[in-house]
């Protein structure tokens, strides 16, 4: 029970896993030390009393205890529900003609490399296509506000989620690795593994380890020309911006932002919510706007 309450801590598959943080904070250190005098006050703010306790990081705490009570438990039900998936997908290529023999088929380096780039693309953008269709539909947006109206944001705010959403990206999570799944039981005869490191797929290892928690804070760091390639933590504040928060959807990779017409510069102007929002409300699905 215990570890369920905290294996977002402990997961290496998930942002938050404690491997990923003194990384951030050496990445915060180098970039702070290139500008100290004008980013200083940026660093010295995360080590502030105040950044943590407010009413703002009560509600994320809040939030995570809720998940972790409502979805912790229900690990082995998800993995259940994402092979059946994977074998309605197999069953459905099967119409398609025969499926290739187990064992035809050796499990090369080239076919692992391969499978597991397919299957981050395919988690990439269904993380994008979900997450702008929840600004775009009221409904939906009832459920996401939660995550939006945030004052302060911190590491913990990834999980700053709505238990709906939460649902929701579990699904799609499901979906995207069912999908993949069936389609390596057909056309491979067998269940590719993808690349990892402690468990996670190496595509996220590599991502949450180049300082992916600072997305969720006040350390403003872009990536230059390359943020047309990659989602940098500038632009995902700028994200949780009151008038900015219709761009920067993606979660590593800024193109799909880019092919939609919702890519912004973190280098661009952004403000944050002022005043916390009843949770309550927001729990209950009421619209709360945003100034």
């Amino acid at each position: 029970m215990i570890e369920s309450l905290i294996n977002w801590l402990l997961d290496p598959a998930m942002r938050t896993f404690y491997g990923y943080w003194p990384g951030c904070l050496l990445i915060a250190l180098a970039w702070a030390s290139l500008n100290w005098q004008q980013r200083r006050s940026q660093l010295t703010e995360v080590a502030n009393k105040s950044y943590w306790l407010n009413s703002s990081c009560y509600q994320d705490y809040l939030l995570i205890l809720i998940n972790r009570l409502i979805f912790g438990l229900l690990s082995i039900g998800w993995f259940v529900f994402t092979l059946s998936i994977a074998l309605q997908v197999f069953h459905f290529l099967k119409i398609f003609g025969e499926a290739t023999e187990p064992g035809s088929v050796s499990s090369s380096m080239g076919i692992l490399a391969s499978y597991t780039l397919i299957l981050f693309l395919l988690d990439d953008v269904s993380r994008f296509l979900l997450h702008k269709v929840m600004h775009k539909f009221d409904f939906l947006w009832r459920i996401h506000q939660i995550h939006h109206s945030a004052t302060t944001l911190t590491p913990l705010t990834t999980l700053r989620l709505h238990p709906l959403e939460s649902l929701m990206y579990q699904l799609r999570s499901s979906l995207v690795h069912g999908i993949c799944a069936g389609c390596s039981f057909y056309y491979l005869g067998f269940q590719a593994d993808s690349l990892q490191i402690w468990g996670a797929t190496i595509w996220v290892v590599a991502f949450n380890a180049l300082g992916a928690n600072l997305r969720h804070s006040h350390i403003k760091i872009n990536y230059g020309r390359f943020e047309k390639l990659f989602i940098s933590p500038s632009q995902h504040q700028a994200h949780h911006g009151v008038r900015t928060m219709n761009t920067n959807y993606g979660a590593v990779l800024s193109i799909w932002d880019r092919m939609a017409g919702s890519w912004r510069s973190g280098k661009d102007a952004y403000k944050l919510p002022e005043q916390p929002r009843s949770l309550a409300k927001q729990l209950l699905l009421q619209s709360v706007p945003f100034k």
